[in-house]
């Protein structure tokens, strides 16, 4: 038969098992809601690059509009500003250029542009950052072929 005091012993001893058992739980589940919160950024900057493609591929030269579209779409989402958008279009080399560089007779049918959507994710949790890194870089992209008619020949 058990004394009280071997019933208190028993007692204290699951409290710190449970205690040293919550720790680590706690920790999991912060680092799964990390995960879900850098994975939920992931698919918004995809979903607004694809975006940013629908519109870029019908109106090539409007360069400043597809970036306007993409950070639209962006802010309609729970998401920091330092995000950071690229449109590119391949020029007569076969070189992907800037948007806003590449002469205007250069975008036609049948060219590829290419839309690159950046953001440096912050871990909230810092013991996970300490295995990680305190940040994580995201990175989508999306390739469209321009739609808009070749220019007649000058």
């Amino acid at each position: 038969m058990k004394t009280k005091q071997g019933m208190k012993q028993e007692k204290a001893q699951s409290l710190v098992e449970f205690a040293g058992a919550l720790v680590v739980l706690v920790i999991i589940l912060a680092g799964v809601v990390d995960l879900g919160r850098a994975i939920f950024t992931l698919f918004a900057m995809q979903d607004a690059a694809e975006e940013g493609i629908v519109f870029g591929t019908s109106f090539p030269t409007h360069c400043d509009q597809i970036r306007e579209r993409i950070q639209y779409n962006l802010a309609n989402e729970i998401l920091p500003d330092d995000i950071t958008v690229w449109v590119t279009i391949e020029n007569n080399e076969g070189v992907q250029q800037s948007c806003d560089s590449i002469p205007v007779n250069n975008v036609y049918a049948g060219k590829e542009m290419q839309i690159e959507v950046t953001q440096t994710f912050n871990i909230t949790m810092p013991l996970i950052g300490a295995f990680v890194g305190q940040t994580i870089p995201l990175k989508a992209t999306a390739n469209g072929i321009i739609l808009r008619p070749q220019p007649p020949d000058y």
